[in-house]
């Protein structure tokens, strides 16, 4: 690599001129070795490789045809880029596409005085390390204070060292910035390191003087990566690298300042929800007029037909947190046409939506469609992960509110008992089910359950001998259809069988006992506050 140049892109995203490309932006990575202060058009010709010419607007006004023969001229000559006045008049759109054909950066400003510009950029041209000194002085005052948004975060890197910037989220998806950069993750040595254990900043080589550089956002240096910022760097100056790592290591920083931010309001607030809810539910025949007026405030409706849904996690996987889930909840559902709060609940979370007739909260299918279609597309974003909901029935007013909700929180224990993606319970759905809730709601025949299957998790801590009997049973005892279930051999299966057969105190071919089995299963694994508890 040389060490002896900045790229005109560099230059400009130090701040030093308030600018605009009017068109060439393709050539915004040549070096610049010099900085000229041209006195006419005919002079461009006879100018060094890699200069970047700077008129005043006594020698070239851009929206002029002298523009296209200087630009023609630049080109012949290799130069680096043209500055020039801003022009009073537009630029003719010819002008601004041979730039582009070119590939010559035509950049205007106001006040152009080329002797004063080419003292200013003329230190950091001259020695890198400088000007590498000034990104880095650059990228901490634009952070000083944190990024509202992943698309700000990889605009004013990107701009600051002057290169193109991606941010990707922990599984190589794209969030914010630069496709280009972006594109880096199909590389198979950078999808290696991004999805490795431990999270480091890395610089990998593209070829020529182009590199890529990969910086870990974490709100904890010893947790993993949340997201990951991947900066494409043309033509990069060695003296600069490490100037640019640090730059992005402020950005991540600023950008885990931001989130840790949004996660404490975002718990404050979902703290306050809970609070008020509880307050609610404890008031349901008549509500305090300032737990009203919170309500209100939040937008909750406290009169009509209510139906509530109470949401679960019943396999964590690749868990996000917290509130970045009731976020991803809360956005999937508006696509369904479901404005909601969720709620915190010692479950998982709950919402409730109101309708103004009895007849039409029982028209049910479009909510559980929509609770359905969210569920699964969550799960989607995140390996491993399992949701399952469960929906109550229409009841009016504020004691609607609760009654809904515990018949929500019953439709959920029983979700949790299923197997499948976006399980949902509707308690109206129930009937046949219902001898099964009293049963998984009680604790002590919960705690039997346990004690029945002690022997295998005991053996077996991973739990995959108590799944591997439970997908048995709920395939009626066929190893064919339990093995196709798992995706493991059938002979898998007959080896985890046996090893159970001898492990348990009970017999499967006996009919009380493989019930007593298969009951015990369903609720293992599975955690619930007991009834003695309340409603919710």
């Amino acid at each position: 690599m040389n060490d002896n140049f900045v790229t005109v892109r560099q230059l400009l995203g130090m701040g030093l001129l308030a600018h605009e490309v009017l068109g060439g932006e393709v050539g915004l990575d040549r070096p610049v070795r010099m900085i000229v202060p041209t006195v006419s058009a005919t002079e461009v010709g006879a100018l060094a490789s890699g200069s970047l010419a700077v008129f005043g607007p006594e020698h070239l006004a851009v929206e002029d045809l002298a523009a296209d023969l200087v630009l023609r001229l630049g080109h012949s000559a290799g130069l680096a880029g043209i500055i020039a006045e801003r022009p009073r008049r537009p630029v003719p759109l010819v002008t601004r596409r041979l730039a582009d054909k070119l590939a010559v950066p035509l950049i205007v400003a106001e006040g152009v005085a080329p002797a004063a510009l080419a003292a200013t950029f003329d230190p950091y041209v001259r020695a890198p390390e400088i000007a590498g000194l000034r990104i880095l002085g650059t990228t901490a005052d634009r952070f000083s204070t944190p990024p509202s948004s992943p698309e700000q975060l990889t605009r004013v890197l990107g701009q600051a060292i002057g290169g193109a910037v991606v941010l990707v989220d922990a599984e190589c998806r794209y969030v914010a910035g630069d496709e280009s950069a972006f594109e880096l993750t199909l590389r198979p040595d950078i999808a290696a390191h991004l999805g490795g254990a431990r999270p480091t900043a890395a610089t990998f080589p593209l070829g020529g003087a182009d590199v890529a550089l990969l910086q870990p956002v974490q709100r904890d240096i010893t947790a993993h990566a949340g997201y990951w910022l991947i900066a494409r760097l043309n033509t990069a100056t060695r003296a600069l690298i490490g100037p640019i790592r640090q730059s992005m290591s402020i950005a991540a920083l600023a950008f885990a300042v931001h989130l840790a931010a949004g996660a404490v309001q975002s718990e404050r607030e979902g703290r306050q929800r809970s609070v008020l809810l509880t307050a609610i539910l404890d008031q349901a025949e008549a509500p305090s007029a300032r737990a009203v007026e919170r309500a209100t405030a939040l937008g909750w409706r406290l009169a009509g037909w209510h139906t509530a849904v109470q949401i679960a996690v019943s396999r964590a996987g690749t868990m996000p947190p917290q509130s970045e889930l009731v976020r991803e909840l809360e956005e999937e559902l508006a696509r369904r046409s479901v404005t909601s709060t969720l709620v915190e609940r010692s479950e998982g979370w709950a919402f409730w939506v109101t309708a103004e007739t009895e007849a039409d909260a029982l028209d049910t299918a479009p909510l559980l469609a929509a609770v359905q279609g969210t569920l699964r597309a969550v799960e989607a974003d995140h390996s491993g992960l399992s949701l399952c909901a469960g929906v109550g029935g229409a009841h009016a007013g504020t004691a609607g509110i609760a009654e809904s909700l515990g018949e929500a929180r019953q439709a959920c224990l029983l979700a949790l008992t299923e197997e499948g993606t976006g399980v949902v319970e509707h308690v109206r759905a129930m009937s046949a089910k219902r001898l099964l809730m009293g049963w998984y709601a009680s604790a002590p025949l919960r705690a039997q359950a346990a004690e029945i299957l002690a022997p295998l998790t005991a053996a077996d801590p991973s739990g995959e001998l108590v799944r591997t009997l439970r997908r048995y049973l709920d395939r009626e005892s066929s190893a064919t259809d339990t093995a196709a279930s798992l995706r493991v051999h059938r002979n898998t299966v007959i080896a985890r069988i046996d090893r159970i057969r001898k492990l348990l105190a009970v017999d499967l071919d006996d009919p009380d006992d493989r019930l007593v089995l298969h009951l015990a299963t369903r609720v293992a694994g599975v955690t619930w506050a007991d009834e003695s508890d309340g409603n919710m």
